[in-house]
């Protein structure tokens, strides 16, 4: 095994080395276009990784974040990216990716290959790919996007934003005061931690937009949850109201032959006109 130790100070390397460590000093490290897998450390300072072609990499950062952030490229092949306690911006180009962003306000992207990412602590940006990925937000208000693709979001605790995107997607909130958009497609929406009607956590915003698709509330809380109409072309509760039937246990609202929304456990008698916000 060959390995690059760099020195104390800012660092700029570029190798076919199965190891590199950039120790302390802001480091730019680029590994090889020659699909060899490799192991890169950015340690202190605010570094730049690269793991080059497209071999499986893992790269970590493991400065203690009393220092600066990184800037992380993962580079062709499936790669396991793990950042420190600072803040980082993580990108895993193509390939199925691990992306996590340990402590710190953390920025992460799947471009084109999915694979799952993991906010940890810290108010966190997720953006996924078009295709299926897993979306975790852990501690703090994080935004989850999870353009096309089935998705799979949790934001944990906080307040978070999740939008789904294209495809059939499962947004869980977890703790905190939750933002759900779906978009297209058929969408589950949880507000609490995945749990039946009553279970939800929080106040929780559920959008439904004028696109085709239909939302499904599972753990619709009544008192907590608000159902957000956005291009409906209602104009009162009454219009819900006259748009909505039951379907078991679930309280339908057909906004028009594309578009509804599904509220797990609710009931025309249950809810009421603090529950929808109307926008036109």
């Amino acid at each position: 095994m060959v390995t690059y130790v760099g020195t104390l100070g800012a660092d700029s390397h570029i190798g076919n080395e199965d190891v590199m460590y950039g120790l302390d000093g802001g480091d730019t490290l680029d590994g090889n276009a020659l699909g060899v897998a490799q192991t890169l450390y950015g340690g202190e300072g605010d570094d730049s990784l690269a793991a080059g072609g497209g071999g499986a990499g893992v790269i970590v950062f493991t400065g203690s974040g009393l220092v600066g952030g990184a800037l992380i490229y993962g580079g062709l092949g499936n790669d396991s990216i793990y950042g420190g306690a600072a803040p980082e911006t993580i990108v895993g180009d193509s390939g199925v990716d691990l992306l996590e962003g340990g402590a710190g306000d953390d920025w992460l992207y799947l471009p084109t290959g999915g694979g799952n990412a993991y906010g940890g602590t810290g108010n966190d940006v997720l953006v996924g790919s078009q295709v299926f990925d897993v979306l975790i937000g852990d501690d703090g208000d994080d935004a989850m996007f999870g353009y096309g693709g089935n998705d799979y979001a949790y934001g944990g605790n906080g307040n978070d934003a999740m939008y789904g995107g294209d495809g059939v997607d499962v947004l869980i909130g977890g703790a905190g005061n939750d933002y759900f958009d779906g978009g297209a497609g058929v969408n589950y929406y949880f507000g609490g931690n995945g749990g039946g009607p009553g279970t939800g956590v929080g106040n929780d915003t559920f959008v439904v937009n004028d696109v085709p698709g239909v939302q499904v509330v599972q753990d619709w809380t009544p008192g907590l949850d608000i159902v957000q109409l956005n291009g409906s072309g209602f104009a009162s509760f009454a219009d819900v109201l006259s748009h909505s039937y039951q379907n078991g246990a679930y309280f339908v609202v057909q906004i028009d032959a594309d578009t509804a929304v599904w509220l797990n456990g609710a009931t025309a008698s249950t809810v009421t006109a603090a529950n929808f916000n109307i926008v036109s």
